[in-house]
């Protein structure tokens, strides 16, 4: 099992390159045809004449069309002389829903990698969209932090396991990874209790056995989040293992019209410390 299609979404210049890092590196272990793309909105004419709109205007489509290009030759120079096909796809639509546009691009992938949401960032509302893609696009999404760099990625992987079909999703989803990890780690944290609890409760043992049919030989773990959420607890426990992925399931519910993350899985993607693959 393998990913042969992977599809990043590249929104800013100034994380291109490390979006684009652990993208390569997979693309690279898979043979896979890796596809950057681009999206942006175009901003209509006023109905009435302004005063300087045309000017404003213009300033703002040089703005898109030189970030658009810097992205562009950033892709194009990583991906120069590798051993897989890379795609460069750039898109400008008449609208602000670009979420829509990538889920439709990459719904035909096998892997989506975008970049976490970046709290300090102007644009964030508009072009940070990972919670939408993991939730929406039906495929699993390996999103990155947008602090530091993560060249390569999966070879000592958490797997934060819960009973259910998100979590079945993911660690299935993640099967081209795990396959090739050095270390896999199944982690189930119990809430609600202490420690010595945890500790003296049976593990949940069918995903391990599922896993070592595929070669793998994970290693199966109880926590608790007494003292601490269940958020807090995954990212202690992976940064105790050293993980550099987890994956996790997407867990989110429809609240006026739009989909939200859960609490523990909001929880990670605005803390994470590692590249998070997310499954729904």
């Amino acid at each position: 099992m393998t990913y042969r299609t992977i599809l990043v979404h590249l929104n800013d210049k100034r994380r291109a390159e490390a979006l684009l890092e652990p993208a390569i590196s997979l693309a690279s272990r898979h043979n896979a045809h890796l596809i950057g793309m681009h999206v942006y909105a175009s901003l209509p004419a006023p109905p009435i004449s302004v005063p300087y709109a045309s000017r404003v205007l213009g300033s703002v489509a040089a703005f898109d069309r030189q970030e658009t290009e810097e992205i562009a030759a950033t892709f194009a120079r990583m991906t120069a002389k590798q051993p897989f096909v890379a795609e460069w796809r750039a898109l400008k639509v008449p609208h602000v829903d670009l979420a829509a546009v990538v889920m439709d691009h990459g719904r035909a992938a096998d892997l989506i990698i975008a970049g976490q949401t970046h709290p300090d960032w102007d644009l964030s509302p508009l072009m940070d969209f990972p919670e939408r893609l993991a939730l929406e696009s039906g495929r699993p999404v390996l999103v990155v932090p947008y602090v530091g760099r993560y060249p390569e990625i999966g070879r000592n992987v958490v797997i934060a396991w819960k009973a259910g079909r998100e979590s079945a999703r993911a660690a299935f989803d993640a099967l081209p990874i795990l396959t090739q990890a050095e270390t896999v780690q199944i982690l189930e944290v119990k809430e609600g209790r202490g420690r010595d609890d945890a500790a003296s409760l049976a593990p949940d043992t069918t995903i391990a056995a599922a896993l070592a049919r595929h070669g793998i030989k994970p290693t199966v773990r109880i926590s608790a989040a007494a003292d601490i959420g269940i958020g807090d607890e995954l990212l202690s426990r992976v940064a105790d293992a050293g993980a550099d992925l987890l994956v996790m399931g997407a867990y989110g519910h429809s609240r006026m019209r739009e989909l939200v993350f859960g609490g523990a899985t909001r929880h990670i993607a605005r803390h994470m410390t590692v590249p998070t693959l997310f499954s729904h």
